[in-house]
């Protein structure tokens, strides 16, 4: 029989006008307990395999890729030489470019004496982030320039102050990837291919 809860029907009432004595629902043994309160075994083993697929993922792509630093570098230096381009005709003064297998500058003449542009906010002298490998330098389809040892003295490129120029390119290589810069007759540049993988 079912435990029976207080009501107001009078055949509920016990004899003598008292109510049903308040009965509980029975408790669960202390087994059915423990499993309720807890977590299983299979639960713990996939929040863990959970932890470290995220772990992974998190840790993957927190590490550079070198190809793409390259990449960046390319698309730096490509703006950086149409900023130069443009700044050499509003100063009307030649700017040029130097480079080699450890960085890059950019100079001008004044009265027949070479000066880097070291007081300038962005046309200062930079290192690549990596030593490069190579460095080209080609004009109308044609390597003008190729520097491969790091003894070697540094690239020059006038930086040219007419608006309608001839095309060019710089190729940098690290040993991760091969990128290129090319300028167009406007002088301003933009990376070519992308990282090889």
């Amino acid at each position: 029989m079912a435990p029976r809860f207080l009501t107001e029907k009078q055949e509920d009432r016990l004899p003598g006008g008292s109510a049903t004595p308040l009965v509980l629902p029975p408790r669960p043994s202390q087994a059915s307990q423990l499993r309720t309160d807890g977590f299983t075994l299979l639960e713990i083993l996939v929040v863990l395999v959970l932890i470290g697929v995220l772990t992974s993922l998190i840790s993957l792509s927190s590490v550079p890729d070198p190809r793409r630093a390259i990449a960046e570098e390319a698309q730096r230096l490509g703006l950086l030489l149409t900023m130069a381009s443009e700044e050499s005709r509003v100063r009307q003064q030649p700017i040029s470019w130097e480079g080699d297998l450890h960085g890059y500058r950019f100079v001008t003449e004044t009265g027949g004496e070479r000066q880097l542009m070291n007081d300038d906010d962005l046309l200062h002298e930079r290192s690549w982030q990596q030593p490069l490998t190579l460095l080209t330098i080609t004009q109308d389809g044609q390597v003008a320039q190729t520097l491969l040892s790091p003894e070697a003295p540094p690239l020059r490129i006038p930086i040219a102050r007419e608006w309608v120029q001839s095309r060019w390119k710089i190729e940098i290589a690290d040993g991760n990837a091969d990128v290129t810069v090319v300028f167009d007759e406007n002088g301003i540049g933009h990376v070519a291919s992308a990282p090889q993988q």
